[in-house]
């Protein structure tokens, strides 16, 4: 979720291994439902683009979950592979199941590497914003050591968890590639 959305509903989280740190239920439930409203405002966006987009929740169907010892782990991801096999891109906010029923924020770079791994994906796509110069005109996904030079980065650390995590490539990806023709190939985590 965006800091600037906690912050203009009065919260002043710090991130802490990719997750806001919250120190009560109510702080929670905010972190939640900025995640939720990023995800949504996030799809219409892109179906307003035209790309078929879907928003999904990491716990959505036993998709993943976050283990008692902190580590994400991947569910039942065919149902996510034939959404993505049929050209739906999925959006996929980082609320993980926990123990119980409960849902809690997972370190989105831990998420897309376990989803990554288990449905087989060719890379990890990091959405940036067409603000930073550097993506604004760029149709194709940005290898990260490119983006990193050139300042592109929306959040650094959480990509360099990413590719510490990962099996795969990580790329960022422009507003402009997720307006052309060709979609990006692997599912995207709202981060």
């Amino acid at each position: 979720a965006g800091g600037g959305v906690l912050e203009a509903r009065g919260l002043m989280p710090e991130r802490v291994a990719g997750v806001w740190a919250v120190g009560s239920d109510a702080e929670a439930a905010e972190v939640e439902r900025a995640t939720r409203d990023l995800n949504r405002r996030l799809v219409h966006e892109m179906n307003e683009a035209g790309t078929p987009a879907v928003r999904v929740m990491a716990a959505d169907r036993g998709l993943a979950r976050r283990d008692a010892d902190g580590t994400v782990r991947a569910g039942r991801t065919a149902w996510l592979s034939t959404l993505v096999a049929q050209g739906g891109v999925a959006v996929v906010a980082a609320l993980v199941a926990a123990e119980g029923t409960e849902l809690v924020e997972a370190d989105a770079a831990a998420v897309a590497a376990a989803l990554a791994e288990a449905l087989g994906a060719e890379g990890i796509a990091l959405v940036g914003t067409g603000r930073v110069a550097a993506l604004a005109d760029a149709a194709e996904p940005v290898p990260l050591d490119a983006a990193q030079a050139a300042g592109a980065l929306p959040d650094a650390a959480l990509a360099a968890r990413a590719v510490a995590l990962a099996t795969v490539p990580v790329r960022l990806v422009s507003a402009a590639s997720l307006r052309s023709e060709r979609p990006p190939e692997a599912p995207i985590l709202t981060l």
